[in-house]
């Protein structure tokens, strides 16, 4: 189970490149940042923000005892947000519990992206 939400930031961060014009560090980190404070209010725990391969930023947040992996993509203004639950097997355990910490965590993250002024065109899919 998982959802992805496409908005815009005016405050794009440059990405870094090696000597042979490699992805080194993605940008994003300082909105993943963000993004992680805002779960860090209302999840049960967060965890630290952390390189996803060399395209992107990871946490994870715990709703409700459910674990979701959270993973921010920004290429200059355009950003991808990607929410997803860590394992399926409590999906088939206890449906109700992973579906209302999900719909929780995306309602959650819908809100704050909407209130941060530096956010635009927000698009769930």
């Amino acid at each position: 189970m998982h959802r992805t939400v496409r908005f815009t930031t005016a405050e794009p961060e440059e990405w870094k490149f090696d000597e042979n014009e490699n992805p080194d560090v993605p940008g994003g980190e300082a909105l993943a940042k963000k993004l992680r404070a805002g779960a860090a209010r209302v999840a049960r725990s967060v965890s630290t923000v952390s390189q996803h391969s060399y395209y992107g930023w990871r946490f994870e947040a715990a709703f409700e005892s459910v674990t979701v992996q959270c993973v921010l993509n920004a290429v200059g203004e355009e950003c991808h947000f990607t929410i997803e639950v860590d394992s399926l097997l409590p999906s088939w355990l206890l449906p109700r519990r992973v579906w209302r910490a999900f719909v929780e965590c995306e309602g959650m993250f819908d809100a704050l992206l909407r209130q941060l002024p530096e956010i635009t065109a927000v698009t769930w899919s």
